[in-house]
């Protein structure tokens, strides 16, 4: 049976199953017309052809309504439910103390995974690099992508390597980038600057137009259902008997150490540089 997606997998429009107007490739990736057209009629995924889905309306839509919905994030989480954070503001509050994360995309049926450096701007995942990257060109036009954030917050050492673990705290956004251009692009990339080091893109200036059209500034919108988050914190599992090694967890953290001043710089370090030290102090 053709699965009916419910919304365009690029721009998130609804895509109801008994009205026409929706675009599939051969693997049922769904696309609005206007998407479509924007890809030339081709899917960022596959590389395949998008044509016209079929509707199904009256009895048939009755008796075979779309299986495809969304899934909630309660229901993403299979293995240690109980880990699963599901609220937005600790997602939020997670992103914010991170700087790094990994983007994943598929290239020409090959899959493909980079770090980069990302800002959170509300409910948006601000990315950027350059125009010459060939995964960020190609998820500029429209590719599904999955960015991953992980924090290890320390070794969990138990009797027995088994149970050994760690302490951590690790987030997946899924979708689709938006490719931002213009006033928005360079204001993207200003907010970049701001979220990675405070205060620093005051100190030295806005970016030149030539610089800002040598690089990508790219969006990932964080929607109600696209996100799933784990934690772990804690002791080791108690293993109900005495043993006769030593248990209990290593904590780690992302820490900085003193600036050390680049032979052609001048002046006083700066208050951007000196509060990101503080807020990042070893322990």
């Amino acid at each position: 049976m053709l699965e009916l997606k419910p919304r365009c997998e690029r721009c998130d429009r609804a895509l109801p199953p008994d009205v026409p107007g929706a675009m599939i490739c051969s693997f049922e990736c769904t696309y609005c017309v206007a998407c479509a057209t924007e890809l030339g009629q081709a899917c960022p995924t596959c590389a395949g052809d998008l044509r016209e889905r079929p509707t199904r309306v009256g009895e048939a839509l009755h008796s075979s309504p779309p299986h495809h919905e969304r899934a909630s994030r309660t229901a993403l989480l299979t293995r240690k439910p109980e880990r699963q954070a599901t609220e937005r503001a600790e997602l939020d509050a997670f992103l914010d103390s991170q700087i790094v994360g990994h983007l994943a995309s598929v290239v020409d049926g090959e899959p493909w995974v980079i770090p980069i450096l990302y800002g959170r701007d509300g409910d948006r995942i601000l990315l950027h690099g350059s125009t010459g990257a060939g995964l960020l060109r190609h998820v500029a036009a429209g590719a599904e992508v999955a960015l991953s954030v992980a924090a290890i917050d320390g070794l969990v050492v138990a009797e027995s390597t088994f149970e050994s673990s760690a302490n951590y705290r690790s987030a997946v956004i899924r979708g689709r980038i938006e490719n931002l251009a213009g006033t928005t692009q360079a204001e993207a990339l200003e907010r970049i600057s701001e979220r990675l080091l405070p205060g620093r893109p005051a100190e030295v200036g806005a970016s030149t137009r030539k610089e800002v059209a040598a690089t990508l500034a790219l969006a990932l919108t964080i929607r109600e259902d696209n996100w799933i988050m784990k934690t772990r914190t804690g002791l080791p599992g108690d293993p109900g008997r005495e043993v006769e090694v030593w248990c209990g967890t290593v904590p780690l953290a992302l820490t900085a150490g003193a600036p050390i001043e680049a032979p052609w710089s001048t002046g006083p370090v700066p208050a951007s540089v000196l509060g990101f030290v503080a807020a990042h102090p070893a322990p």
